[in-house]
């Protein structure tokens, strides 16, 4: 690899550091707030638990004082909020409280449609409450829960800007509608957290959400260029003394059957976690099992490079964000996917035992994965063994400035058993929330190396981005080069021996005519050539016209030019092989989808145009019916029309969903999905019983047909129904 190359990226890393370099509380060894003026709450200390029932007649509510108010971020930003919200704090030395009142003078018309744990409550009237514990401006915890009593949560990391439901942790939420608008109690064991010992003061914030207004009100920091996730941005929650996380071990046993293909089973396992220090937490899995996942979405591939898949197993998912990598993505290179462990291809893998270490360690971010194993027969393609694998990812990184790092990354093992691999990397980030004032600017570089055995070789990938997201002017500027023989066994890599360049861009004006609230006008180009620069594809996604209305209904109209060079010919479909050659291609496209804040949501996508060296027609409608907020129902279908010389066909996929939703901790949600490409029917039934916070009951169903060719008739090819209970002992 040549110096050279990177010559460029540090040189503007180099430049950028002196617009990033501010002093932070982390740097300078004290818990000083951020530079802007930021609100400040006073959590009141109390000697009695507070009943968490929705109703807020504990005497603590009556002496807690309200923390202030909250501003308009939308529509009207910096104006104040139409309907008053009334947010109060107190704790006792084990469990932190949070009182909610967010009156509204017409509580008929609050929008309450979600239940489940871990819902996107964005569809429904919603309060989210953001900590920081550390007081570091840039990791922390949410919780958010909803007029109904349904709960999410999350961990927040460096300063995320997407809610992601990655961490499930013990706490209790209690809501219901009332003649003033809605309440809500939130209560937050300290045990659940993780934060330096004697810190008083948190980084604190709160955002409301009115949907039938599509009304966002925030406590600090109400700009449209900033998000409630943004710690740096937070305001401060002093008062806090006198606090224990106990021993900080939790034990959690579980007990599971089932039967699949008539072959019955009955396992066990065990969880545990412990805070080896107040900021450390340490967990180990014995037997793991992942019988209660939820089922991946089916998808049809029409390109040469394969599709990614989220993770969904919650051991996995718990402190991920640790393991985040500066400047990578799926779209180019990961360089730790955790699906990788405990799966290959569609096979379970059996997991022996599993450890995991996540957290701060004298000023440190700490994250280290280490998984074994157990030997598989039925996994690989050619029918052989598969004997039991260690599978390692280690994680560092250092905080610099106020939301800047460095970090380095190392992973070792290789799932498929076949010889070594290793990964060794690093990479800074330069950030800031205060540029030119109020405005976002990153920039970020990785520079990975990996040590293949199979292969016997040793390759390199690398690459840096600028970004500016921002409400008026988002753009951004990415670069990346991944070696011909850069094989990470436990990261995700689309495609290897090129040249990534992906430019971005857009406008977005607020009107306040004519009901729309927002248009976007978005061009995003990808470039992408081999090591020789010589160019293998690029395209240009742009959208001409995106308006989003004040209704919260949205319409887009997107042109998409393309261009492939097949350098060996491409079967695309059974029977169907395009041929070696150079393709450019012209598709257009339309979207609409109404607001999700209607009992009924719909949405309706269409591209047509040149496909290779035919045509191609992609339709996509989907359909959420909320009828109460105890079901859910909803449809998906995609079908794509492909009409080449070489050969036409046609795929399709369907899913069902169909939920109902007994209480906030009783769930019965069944998936029923059909692709054309693999031809079968799959379903799967889970109900979840959540006896207390922290412990589950689960029954689920999976069964599958297969579609017979010569016949269409539908075959059974698989069964399998599992029990599942897992209960937590705090200590």
């Amino acid at each position: 690899m040549s110096v050279r190359r990177l010559a460029p990226v540090v040189f503007i890393l180099t430049a950028l550091s002196l617009v990033f370099a501010r002093p932070s509380a982390a740097a300078a060894g004290s818990a000083q707030a951020p530079s802007l003026p930021l609100p400040v709450a006073h959590a009141l200390r109390v000697t009695s638990p507070i009943r968490v029932d929705g109703v807020l007649d504990d005497a603590a509510w009556a002496a807690a004082t309200p923390i202030g108010p909250l501003v308009q971020v939308d529509p009207d930003e910096g104006v104040p909020a139409s309907e008053t919200t009334e947010i109060r704090v107190a704790y006792t030395a084990s469990t932190l409280y949070v009182g909610i009142l967010c009156r509204d003078r017409t509580p008929s018309a609050i929008i309450s449609t979600q239940m489940t744990r871990d819902a996107d409550l964005g569809s429904d009237d919603n309060l989210i409450v953001v900590l920081d514990p550390f007081f570091d401006h840039r990791n922390g915890f949410f919780f958010q829960v909803n007029p109904a009593g349904a709960r999410t949560d999350g961990q927040v990391a460096n300063n995320g800007h997407h809610l992601s439901l990655e961490w499930d942790g013990i706490w209790n939420a209690a809501a219901r509608i009332t003649p003033e608008g809605w309440v809500a109690e939130i209560a937050i064991p300290f045990k659940t957290l993780r934060f330096k010992p004697g810190q008083t003061v948190w980084g604190f914030n709160a955002q409301r959400t009115i949907k039938r207004r599509n009304e966002t009100d925030r406590w600090a920091t109400p700009l449209r260029s900033n998000w409630v996730t943004n710690m740096a941005q937070a305001g401060r929650l002093e008062g806090i003394e006198g606090i224990s996380q106990g021993l900080g071990l939790d034990i959690r046993p579980y007990v599971s059957g089932g039967e699949e293909n008539r072959d019955r089973s009955l396992d066990a396992g065990l969880d545990v976690f412990k805070n080896v220090t107040p900021n450390l937490n340490a967990a180990v899995t014995i037997n793991t099992d992942f019988a209660e996942t939820e089922a991946d979405s089916r998808r049809v591939n029409l390109t040469r490079f394969p599709l990614f898949f989220p993770e969904k197993r919650s051991f996995f998912l718990e402190g991920a964000g640790v393991f985040d990598v500066a400047g990578t993505n799926e779209e180019s290179v990961l360089p730790f996917f955790s699906r990788r462990i405990g799966l290959l291809g569609d096979r379970e893998v059996p997991i022996l035992v599993g450890t995991k270490v996540v957290g701060r360690q004298s000023g440190f971010n700490v994250g280290v994965l280490d998984v074994q194993t157990r030997a598989a027969d039925d996994v690989l393609e050619d029918g052989a063994p598969l004997e039991g694998q260690n599978l390692l990812a280690a994680r560092v990184s250092r905080n610099l400035f106020e939301q800047s790092w460095i970090g380095a990354i190392v992973t070792h093992g290789n799932p498929s058993g076949q010889g070594s691999n290793t990964l060794v990397g690093a990479d800074i980030r330069l950030a800031t929330s205060r540029f030119r004032g109020d405005r976002n600017l990153s920039a970020s570089a990785f520079l990975l190396r990996t040590d293949d055995e199979a292969s016997g070789t040793t390759d390199y990938a690398f690459g840096g981005n600028v970004d500016y997201p921002n409400d008026l002017w988002d753009w951004s500027f990415g670069w990346r080069q991944i070696g011909e023989n850069f094989r990470p066994a436990l990261g995700f890599v689309p495609r290897r021996g090129i040249r990534r360049l992906s430019p971005g861009f857009a406008f977005k004006p607020r009107p306040g005519r004519f009901g729309i609230r927002q248009l976007f006008f978005e061009a995003r180009p990808v470039w992408v050539t081999d090591l020789h620069n010589v160019t293998q594809s690029w395209e240009v996604f742009s959208a001409p016209f995106n308006a989003e209305f004040e209704s919260g209904d949205r319409v887009e109209f997107n042109a998409m030019p393309q261009y492939e060079r097949l350098t060996e010919p491409f079967e695309i479909a059974e029977g169907v092989l395009i041929p070696a050659g150079e393709y450019t291609m012209h598709r257009w496209g339309v979207q609409a989808e109404t607001a999700d804040k209607r009992p009924v949501v719909f949405r309706a996508e269409c591209s047509w145009g040149g496909f290779y060296s035919g045509t191609r027609r992609d339709v996509e409608l989907g359909a959420v019916f909320k009828p109460s907020r105890h079901v859910l129902a909803s449809i998906e279908y995609e079908r794509n029309d492909v009409a080449l010389p070489e050969g036409a066909f046609a795929t399709s996929v369907v899913a069902i969903r169909a939920d109902y939703n007994f209480s906030p901790n009783v769930s019965w949600a069944n998936l029923v999905q059909y692709d054309s490409e693999s031809r079968l029917l799959g379903a799967q039934s889970r109900f979840r019983w959540i006896i207390r916070p922290g412990s589950d009951l689960f029954l689920v169903l999976n069964r599958g047909w297969e579609r017979r060719e010569s016949d269409n008739r539908y075959i059974p090819s698989y069964d399998k129904g599992s029990v599942k209970l897992q209960y937590t002992f705090r200590l």
